[in-house]
């Protein structure tokens, strides 16, 4: 984990050499989370947080970059079985802020992510057990979105996380569900705060 944090630390403070400003900022908001993918049509959204924090950094007038650093807790429920997964990850978003529509306003988000699995819990009932063993430990992701600057300090944004990888291992956990291929898909809506 410190050499992850050291990475992006260095990545930041490279990107900042060549930036024409730079700001910082705090975010959080929902998660409306899924697994998706072969044999799992029964499943339905898990709504839960995510909170973290970023640097845009400003490239020219109209672009930007916004490296992130949050943590996300995304998972899924079963209609039939009653089941719940809750996947808790660290992700990174490397992400470009466009200016569009003419305005300073409206921004379009796009960027790969990496996401680093901290923990897993499957629970059916009142049995719960650890599933992180079960999950692969890192999750690529392609971001789409769009925010909004409401003003200096404050902006919202609605974004798509559409997972790449195939988040299960071959384990006795899942069942058939291991040999599936199976990603993650995330929407999110946030509020941003910066300094």
């Amino acid at each position: 984990m410190k050499k992850l944090i050291l990475l992006f630390v260095l990545v930041l403070g490279s990107t900042a050499i060549f930036a024409q400003d730079i700001k910082f900022g705090v975010k959080g908001g929902l998660n409306i989370a899924n697994f998706k993918g072969d044999d799992i049509k029964e499943n339905k959204s898990f709504v839960d947080i995510n909170i973290g924090a970023f640097a845009r950094i400003g490239l020219t007038e109209k672009l930007a970059f916004q490296p992130e650093m949050v943590y996300s807790r995304e998972g899924f429920k079963n209609k039939e079985t009653d089941a719940k997964l809750k996947a808790n990850f660290l992700n990174i978003p490397l992400l470009l802020r466009a200016k569009m529509f003419g305005t300073d306003n409206f921004n379009l988000l796009a960027g790969p992510q990496v996401g680093f699995l901290l923990s897993s819990k499957a629970k059916v009932g009142k049995v719960s057990v650890d599933t992180k063993d079960d999950l692969k430990g890192a999750n690529f992701s392609l971001v789409f979105g769009l925010a909004y600057d409401i003003n200096d300090k404050f902006s919202v944004d609605a974004r798509y996380n559409l997972g790449l990888t195939k988040i299960m291992k071959d384990s006795d956990t899942f069942g058939d569900l291991s040999d599936a291929k199976i990603n993650t898909s995330t929407f999110q809506l946030g509020l941003s705060y910066s300094f």
